[in-house]
């Protein structure tokens, strides 16, 4: 089965954020490499535990009938992660709406610095019960640093240290 999320590592800076996984062999198609699904699953756990980490309380918006839903992802899949791979999922946000917010992924296999797929998604703030969308509260944008430039890939330096 399919480890959850809390078993994953997981790193922040200020501008993106990684969580590591191991594909697991559950995860895999019948054309034996990850299932396209898997990629989708992968980007909803990286955003929810990068808003985890920067303090928004998912719970206590939901208590109140507020959160995030997706309103548009996009996938360019660049190649195919196997079982048994360790891969990389880094996000970011890159920009924020009145109402929406665009976050960004690479999923990446770095054992041969590989970028499996380009993901791009849509989160919208909305009214859960009246299936609204509503302008993003400070208290929420207050969370997010935005990063209208890629974040490096995983196996490049950080920028501080490449722009020194």
């Amino acid at each position: 089965m399919t480890q959850s999320i809390e078993d994953h590592a997981a790193t922040a800076t200020d501008a993106h954020f990684d969580i590591v996984h191991t594909v697991a062999e559950d995860e895999i198609d019948a054309q034996q490499h990850v299932h396209n699904l898997r990629y989708v699953q992968w980007t909803l756990w990286a955003a929810g535990r990068h808003t985890e980490s920067i303090g928004w309380d998912a719970k206590a918006a939901l208590a109140r009938g507020l959160g995030w839903v997706v309103r548009e992802h996009s996938i360019q899949y660049r190649g195919a992660a196997l079982a048994g791979n360790e891969i990389i999922v880094r996000t970011w946000v890159h920009d924020l709406q009145r109402f929406a917010s665009r976050r960004k992924y690479l999923i990446c296999r770095p054992a041969d610095r590989t970028v499996l797929a380009k993901v791009e998604t849509r989160w919208v703030f909305v009214d859960l019960n009246r299936h609204k969308a509503l302008p993003i509260p400070d208290e929420a944008k207050q969370h997010l640093v935005i990063c209208p430039t890629p974040p490096p890939l995983p196996w490049e330096p950080a920028r501080s240290q490449r722009d020194a």
